[in-house]
Formats: structure tokens, sequence, C-alpha cells
């Protein structure tokens, strides 16, 4: 009876994904209909969709909508470009881990059993996708300043800010060098640069991004120097990367000690499982040991996202 009682869950959660799925698509042909009904695109929706298109430079259109399903609420996407294969596939496996363990170690009952198995689906791939997405933008943080520097040594041969923009897009690696190539590709078609910048910054999420946005699009209107700007930014760039790195290292015990305090209670419920089974059987065999262990994961959990999050709050001040 449990095993159907699993395979079901696994079943009404692809079913929501295939309803998910089957709507946004319905919901884009109608939009793509309406399109073609009311004339050519505007200048604007050419500019987000060229933007959007090399952000998840040639992916799946499936895989796109199933990261959509894991990435609800996140601020910042553009850098994920895991699989739908790998998602699922590691959102199953999770499942059946905490399906397992749940029910086959500490008896719970299989509605909690299901339950935890549901969380973990999601929450895996999520966690994937955002460490992903994290990486990505550590890559940008440590490369940006160069391109920046390319881009003021560019505008100072004489080059204009186009042509600047695809030198760079083309010299850099990537995740810069997808990024400027977005701009780029919309300079070409006319969008004003100012717009380009603010959509290009809103979408990367990245503060030294936003600088350089700002910074751009103002010496662009009032005709200041352009290139002295440039390496005044890269150097603050700079400068405010090697602080967030003392900020690491200063943080560095008190992350340790988090991870410590955190892998302390389970290495010791796995050695007394291994050297005194017997000694944590009520726990397992008592219904109120159940709410006791769920208890405290709950406490454990809580308490971890708490020192992460104090810690990132200091390395980000």
């Amino acid at each position: 009876m449990l095993l159907p009682a699993f395979a079901l869950v696994l079943a009404g959660a692809a079913l929501l994904t295939v309803w998910f799925v089957a709507r946004r698509r319905a919901r884009l042909e109608r939009e793509r209909r309406a399109r073609l009904i009311a004339g050519a695109k505007s200048v604007r929706a050419k500019k987000i969709d060229a933007f959007g298109g090399l952000l998840k430079a040639k992916t799946n259109p499936f895989d796109a909508r199933v990261r959509s399903l894991f990435t609800i609420g996140l601020p910042r996407t553009w850098a994920m470009r895991s699989g739908s294969l790998k998602l699922l596939l590691a959102g199953s496996v999770a499942a059946g881990v905490i399906w397992n363990v749940a029910l086959g170690l500490f008896s719970f009952p299989p509605l909690f059993c299901a339950v935890g198995g549901v969380a973990a689906f999601f929450v895996v791939p999520r966690f994937l996708l955002s460490r992903e997405q994290k990486k990505t933008e550590r890559k940008f943080e440590e490369i940006f300043p160069d391109a920046v520097d390319t881009m003021g040594r560019l505008v100072r041969a004489g080059l204009s800010i186009t042509a600047a923009v695809r030198t760079v897009a083309v010299e850099t690696p990537p995740p810069v060098s997808t990024v400027f190539a977005a701009i780029g590709d919309q300079l070409k078609i006319g969008v004003p640069i100012d717009e380009i910048l603010n959509d290009s910054s809103a979408t990367v999420g990245q503060s030294d991004f936003r600088f350089f946005a700002m910074t751009v699009a103002l010496q662009h209107e009032t005709g200041g120097n352009l290139t002295q700007a440039m390496q005044n930014l890269s150097e603050l760039m700079r400068r405010r990367r090697g602080a967030r790195l003392k900020a690491n290292a200063a943080t560095g015990e008190i992350r340790m000690t988090a991870y410590v305090l955190a892998s302390v209670p389970v290495l010791t419920i796995g050695a007394l499982l291994v050297i005194q089974p017997g000694y944590l059987q009520p726990l397992i065999a008592d219904p109120r040991g159940h709410v006791i262990l769920t208890l405290a994961a709950c406490c454990m959990v809580a308490a971890f996202l708490s020192m992460r999050a104090l810690m990132a709050r200091l390395t980000t001040n």
C-alpha cells in the first residue's frame, strides 16, 4: 500500500507539471496570435525578446518551462542552465530518499512521508538552480571590472559605445560576454541606450552592473569624459570586491562554527544508531518521538538558516 501511495504522489506532481506547462504554452500561443493580428512587434518587444533569448542561450523551451516551476519567487534566474532531465531526476531521487528514510527508518505516517517527499522534489532542484545562479554571479563579479577597463580603453581609442560593447562581447568570457552581446544586439536595432541599460541592470541584478549602467547613461546624456568614468568605476569595483573578500575571510570562523553546530546532532544520532540502536528506539517507535524529531529538525533548520542569513548580512555590509 505504501509504494502505490508514493507513486500516486509522484503522478500527481507530474500531472501538475504538465498542466502548468500546457497552460503557459496556451497563454504564449494566445499572445503570439494577438501580436500577429495587431501587426509587427514594437521596438520594446523586440528588445525584451532579444535580451531574454541571449541570456537563455540555446536552451530547450521545455527545459525553460521546467526551470520556471522550481524558480517561483527567486529574484534572478538569468544564469540558470540546468536541463529538465537533471532537475526532475534530482527531485525524484530526493523524494525517494525522504520517503524511504521517513517511512522505513522512522515509521512516520504515510501522509507525512508523502508531504516530505513532495517538498524534497521541489526543494532540491530549486537549491541546485539557486547555486548555479550564485556561482555565475560570482564569476560575473570577478570578470566585470576587466570588461569595464576594456570598454574604457576602446572608447579612448575612438570607438563608439556600440562598437565597444560588441568588442567586449567578443573578447570577454561568459557570462559577461552574454550580457554585452544582448546589449549590442539591442543597440543594433536602434533601442535607446538608457532603456537598454535600465532593463539589463534589472535583469542581471548586480550592484556593480547598476553602477556601470548609471555611469554610461549619465555620461551619454551629459557628454562627459566616459573614459575617466570607466577607469574610476573599475577601480571602485575592485575595491568593493576586495572588501567583500575581506569580509568573507573575517566571517570564516563563524561559518565553520555554524557548520559544526549543524552537523553535531546528525553525527551524534548516526553514531548512536551504530553503537547503541536501542537507545533511540523510543524516538522511532513511539508517535511522541516522531513529534520530538520533527520539532528538533525544524529547529535545526531554522537555526542554520538564521546563522546563514546573519553571515550573509555581515558579508554584504
